[in-house]
């Protein structure tokens, strides 16, 4: 991994523990293994950094919702909307990965320091999922497969209820393999659950 790189990983590691504030570069350089005047090499301040990380989460939740939504293009095609799909692109590409995971994590701390990040977790970690899950919901009405009430009635409980799961494993204590399975098979049991329901 290249330093740059790995500056990043080491800050956002010590950010999304203790917060933004509590870390200096100092301690960036020490978890690095550099020093300190080598972190100016890569990045003006630590505040460079931040926005560094900032950019590449939302670089790659642009890539993630472009890639959503082409698949998602052809209204016509119901293996668009399958339960691979939602495991491969929200789960392992959004929920899982460590990066996002952590900035996931950040967010929750600094959305009470920093207004930025308070919009960036109201976004991420809210508003775009809301989005997304409507949207995919709502093609499934546009194939027969539901009725739009029902769409947006199933949209709306998926959402809240795998909110609170998110919240319960995957941002709570440290994210591990048993964690993401339990999220996966209580998340799949809630779906079947609902769609028997329906």
């Amino acid at each position: 991994m290249e330093t740059k790189e790995l500056i990043l990983k080491k800050a956002l590691d010590m950010f999304a523990k203790s917060g933004y504030d509590s870390v200096s570069i100092r301690d960036i350089a020490k978890a690095v293994n550099i020093k300190e005047s080598s972190i100016y090499y890569h990045f003006k301040n630590k505040q460079d950094i931040l926005d560094s990380l900032v950019e590449k989460f939302e670089s790659h939740m642009k890539e993630l919702t472009d890639m959503l939504q082409a698949s998602m293009s052809d209204s016509h095609n119901v293996n668009a909307f399958s339960w691979d799909w939602l495991r491969e692109f929200y789960f392992e590409q959004y929920l899982f990965d460590t990066f996002c995971n952590q900035m996931m994590r950040f967010m929750m701390i600094e959305q009470f320091h920093n207004e930025n990040m308070r919009m960036l977790y109201e976004r991420y970690l809210f508003e775009l999922p809301h989005k997304i899950q409507t949207q995919s919901f709502m093609m499934l009405s546009k194939l027969g497969i539901l009725s739009e009430q029902q769409a947006i009635k199933v949209s709306n409980d998926f959402f809240a209820s795998i909110t609170m799961l998110t919240f319960k494993y995957l941002l709570n204590g440290k994210l591990t393999k048993t964690k993401k399975e339990a999220f996966s098979e209580e998340t799949f049991t809630y779906i079947n659950r609902m769609f028997q329901e329906d």
